[in-house]
């Protein structure tokens, strides 16, 4: 897209007339995005100097960001630098006692600028700049381009001057002349003005645009894109658009063709990570309210110990005087001795409180990954996610080229552990059978979290000895992660070459009997698959 000093005004006199005395509340600039965000009250500015874009558009309100910066001010105006690609936007603080700020928005092909200036002399406090760009220092006034310019284009012409000025030129030295020596001339209203019949309708044409006269905004159709302009270019395919704040938003539609899918695709993806935290959320909660039994467990425990004269061997229940003073009937195990009966439950309290310090752990790092979900999606919603978030967080699945027929997803998830080795995580009961007898070699090891349902987890391995124990345990933590006794404390996980597990008949789906056995103890940790890289998936 290409602007000029005619573009820079009509837009301009549309954001006046749609923002004047707006209230603001918050402006970021995205570096990497290359793009600045003014959210007002009722409206959201965006001003867009991306590669190939370079527009600015106006959407919906919509909430700012937490890395945006508080603006507590009011839009005075929306003007044009004189016969410049530059368009100023003045505020006025409405609280506090720091300088009134400015956004300057410089749009010369190649260069273009987004500059926040603080006070009369406009010094520069952010620069959002590209390159070939004009060189801003931070806390240095900004001056316009025209007064550095080496000479200025006039507007002091009539029909006579105007005929001197071009009579007996070729077309090139005339072209050349016009957008070097008259105000408001470009490349994009050149031919226009040069082609007319004669001289007077030519100069009749040039001040009706210098004096910006009904202007009509059309979608210029050129070999290089659509064009918003202030008026249809006679020779140039043109549609009209209800204004050129509406065809500059069509203007980023076309640059981005995928971007209406790619938005899509986030925010579906957003959504569903933050369901999950939600159920997460809700699991862990649960579980934490369950360690609540710890203190009733070890007052029970103590109580035994403190009766064991009152218990008769063999019993499975006794009443006995708490220490309240008053009778509590206490549950027991015929099996066991009462005061075995209390140290298992000593144990199973502590058991009990050391998960609820990894549960509180965890519950904290699910809350702190809900609200950076929620900041995601509030900023997809403004647009201002940069292509590398929007990279990331469209799923793998939106990205791939369509499956050849016949393909299906893995039935398992692969990391490769500190030592080198592929482990293979199950997706779930009906896909653990899969992994374990048609995804692993006789000799591989087999995992599961004892007592347990959860994942089987295949660390790939031919030697006969016994597996490094570092990617031993590692496998063991992502079988324990993947189970049902992931808020433990402890979690024994067993492990057998994968050739000594058998499938009974008619057993249910993921229902397997492992042989010769061995049991290593981890604790779950559900940050090791972030640390652990992915094993490049082959089929």
């Amino acid at each position: 897209m290409i602007w000029d000093p005619c573009l820079a005004r009509a837009v301009a006199a549309e954001l006046e007339n749609r923002l004047a005395g707006a209230r603001a509340r918050a402006i970021r600039f995205n570096r990497e995005a290359r793009r600045v965000t003014v959210h007002f009250r009722d409206a959201t500015l965006v001003v867009d100097l991306s590669p190939g874009t370079g527009v600015i558009v106006l959407r919906e309100a919509a909430e700012p960001g937490p890395d945006a910066e508080a603006l507590p001010a009011a839009l005075t105006g929306v003007e044009a630098v004189w016969d410049e690609r530059v368009i100023v936007f003045g505020f006025r603080r409405v609280r506090g006692r720091k300088p009134h700020p400015s956004l300057i928005v410089e749009l010369a092909t190649n260069r273009w600028n987004a500059l926040w200036v603080d006070g009369p002399e406009l010094h520069v406090r952010k620069r959002l700049t590209g390159p070939g760009s004009r060189k801003h220092r931070i806390g240095q006034p900004w001056a316009s381009p025209t007064a550095q310019a080496d000479s200025r284009r006039t507007d002091e012409l009539d029909v006579a001057a105007w005929e001197r000025r071009f009579e007996g030129l070729d077309a090139e030295d005339a072209r050349r002349t016009l957008l070097t020596g008259v105000a408001y001339t470009s490349s994009l209203n050149a031919a226009y003005l040069l082609d007319a019949p004669t001289w007077e309708e030519g100069f009749h044409r040039w001040r009706a645009m210098y004096a910006q006269a009904a202007p009509s905004p059309h979608l210029l159709e050129m070999r290089s894109g659509l064009q918003p302009y202030p008026w249809p270019m006679p020779g140039t395919p043109a549609r009209p658009t209800h204004s050129l704040l509406e065809g500059m938003g069509e203007v980023l539609a076309a640059a981005h063709p995928d971007a209406g899918h790619a938005q899509v695709a986030v925010a579906r993806s957003l959504a569903r990570e933050r369901r999950r935290i939600q159920r997460k959320l809700k699991r862990l909660r649960r579980e934490l309210e369950r360690t609540t039994r710890a203190d009733r467990m070890r007052d029970e425990a103590a109580l035994i110990l403190s009766s064991l004269h009152l218990i008769d061997i063999g019993s499975s229940e006794a009443e006995l005087i708490g220490f309240d003073g008053k009778p509590h009937m206490v549950s027991l195990d015929p099996a066991s001795k009462p005061q075995e009966h209390a140290n298992a439950l000593f144990r199973r309290a502590g058991r009990l409180e050391r998960g609820a310090v990894t549960l509180r752990d965890r519950i904290r790092e699910a809350e702190a990954e809900r609200a950076r979900l929620e900041d995601l999606q509030q900023r997809a919603r403004n647009g201002e996610l940069t292509p590398r978030e929007i990279a990331a967080l469209i799923p793998a699945t939106a990205k791939r080229s369509p499956a050849r027929p016949g393909s299906a997803p893995l039935p398992y998830r692969s990391y490769r552990s500190s030592g080198g080795l592929e482990i293979r995580v199950g997706r779930g009961a009906r896909h653990n059978d899969d992994l374990t007898f048609h995804h692993s070699r006789p000799a591989d090891i087999w995992l599961h979290a004892r007592h347990a349902a959860g994942a089987h987890v295949i660390l790939r391995w031919t030697s006969p000895e016994r597996p490094p124990a570092v990617d031993l345990e590692q496998a063991a933590i992502l079988a324990a992660n993947h189970s049902g006794a992931r808020a433990a404390a402890t979690v024994p996980v067993d492990w057998t070459r994968r050739k000594w597990v058998r499938k009974p008949r008619g057993a249910v789906p993921g229902a397997v009997i492992p042989d010769r056995v061995r049991t290593v103890f981890v604790s779950p940790d559900s940050a090791l698959a972030e640390r652990l890289r992915p094993w490049p998936v082959r089929r």
